[in-house]
């Protein structure tokens, strides 16, 4: 009788057992004692670390709450459940995240929650930009957004949803752990629900601009569509922008700085316009602090430098309640502080739901908790604006879906920006 061959069989072994291990790992729910693990992490982290746990009381406060893990969870469930203590600190800011991977699959999607609905915002697939989300799998939207806005647990029940839709959505497969979903939407203009089935992708393909510049007879509206710099490509196109903002602007040009639904980032652009916006060195915040101890101390600030390219004229700065990022209190707070020194700044908002926070949390850091993997994101900075910035409203200047969506669209509406912020200027 032929033996079988021991490298055939060896190999056929490894490459099961490699199968059921990466199945493993990617279908894998934690036990409820590794949860529990984590979330001591999590408060110990916090105890340690958070800008607000100077306080003794607060912390020994904090260090005693509990929550019961009886079942085996993902990281998404764990961060849900965890979401009620972690709201308690009540900064806009810390939460758990789950790092997304290279090989996680996403949807062929990005959205925005405009009206307090969801909205198509970029498409790499045969839904339509502006088509309204109705339901995923069989489960209305908003039935979704009240589970996972959650996973944003400090902010306003608004920004959760927001925030949720814009940042995590499109990483809809990983959170539910699917390989394809169903999708019922209205395409724009239409009231017929349409279903399709979409499988996960592995790169969305970018359509927009980071900076969108419209160009009117006598003014330059600026639509910020994203504070994300993640590349020196990046870099070079904003700094760019900012050449180009700067030769449209003279003593009496007006300059329109919209920063609606602009997408989370980093400081950058915020740090490049009020360089543009000061003739002096100037420190970013009015009151910064940080832990020390058992203490809140006020660090000391690097001042901001001058650009050699200024913005002389009127500058605007158009708001609404969706600018909750830290890239729309830092540059806004900015001028609260500066006061009569930028009196050629006026901040309009399209609504009269915005409100600025005079206290608001930056420096974030993270913590990766040892079973889960998932980040831990905390404040160690804390800024006080005793000032909080003069807010105009004008809800003349809301924004709608479709002007936000499509390119075209906004350039017609924001020549009605122009028209209304020139009248406001006489």
């Amino acid at each position: 009788m032929k033996v079988p061959n021991f490298t055939f069989w060896f190999i056929i072994i490894v490459f099961v057992i490699g199968g059921l291990a990466i199945y493993v790992y990617e279908h894998f729910r934690y036990s409820p004692f590794a949860l529990q693990v984590d979330f001591e992490v999590v408060k110990e982290y916090i105890y340690d670390r958070h800008v607000e746990c100077y306080n003794p009381n607060f912390r020994t406060k904090f260090r005693t709450r509990n929550v019961q893990f009886n079942s085996r969870m993902t990281p998404y469930q764990f961060a849900v459940n965890v979401a009620p203590v972690l709201s308690e600190l009540n900064d806009g800011t810390t939460r758990i995240e789950i790092p997304i991977r290279r090989v996680d699959k996403i949807l062929p999607l990005k959205f925005k929650y405009i009206d307090n609905e969801v909205f198509v915002y970029e498409t790499n697939c045969e839904i339509p930009e502006g088509s309204k989300i109705i339901s995923i799998n069989g489960e209305p939207i908003d039935t979704i957004l009240e589970r996972y806005a959650k996973l944003y647990p400090n902010l306003s029940e608004f920004e959760a949803k927001y925030a949720f839709v814009e940042k995590l959505l499109t990483y809809y497969l990983k959170i539910i752990d699917a390989n394809s979903i169903q999708i019922v939407y209205k395409s724009p203009q239409s009231s017929v629900q349409k279903t399709t089935y979409l499988k996960g992708i592995e790169k969305f393909q970018e359509k927009r601009n980071i900076i969108d510049l419209i160009k009117l007879d006598e003014s330059l509206v600026v639509k910020i569509n994203s504070f994300k710099i993640s590349s020196k490509e990046d870099m070079q196109y904003v700094a760019q922008k900012m050449e180009e903002i700067a030769g449209e602007s003279s003593d009496s040009s007006i300059t329109i700085f919209d920063l609606r639904y602009a997408s989370d980032g980093d400081e950058t652009i915020p740090l490049a316009i009020i360089s543009m916006l000061i003739s002096q060195p100037e420190k970013l915040y009015q009151e910064l602090y940080v832990r020390y101890r058992d203490h809140l101390v006020k660090k000391d600030q690097i001042p901001i430098q001058p650009d050699e390219n200024q913005l002389p004229g009127k500058v605007y700065f158009l708001v609404d309640k969706t600018c909750l990022y830290t890239p729309h209190k830092v540059l806004l707070s900015f001028f609260a502080k500066s006061g009569e020194k930028n009196n050629n700044v006026t901040i309009i908002s399209s609504d009269n739901e915005y409100n600025f926070p005079n206290v608001f949390y930056v420096d974030e850091i993270v913590k990766i908790l040892p079973n889960t993997k998932a980040h831990l994101i905390i404040p160690t900075g804390k800024v006080l604006a005793n000032d909080i910035p003069d807010i105009q409203i004008n809800e003349d200047l809301k924004l709608t879906c479709e002007e936000l969506i499509n390119l075209d669209s906004y350039r017609i509406y924001s020549e009605k920006i122009a028209k209304i912020i020139e009248n406001i200027g006489r």
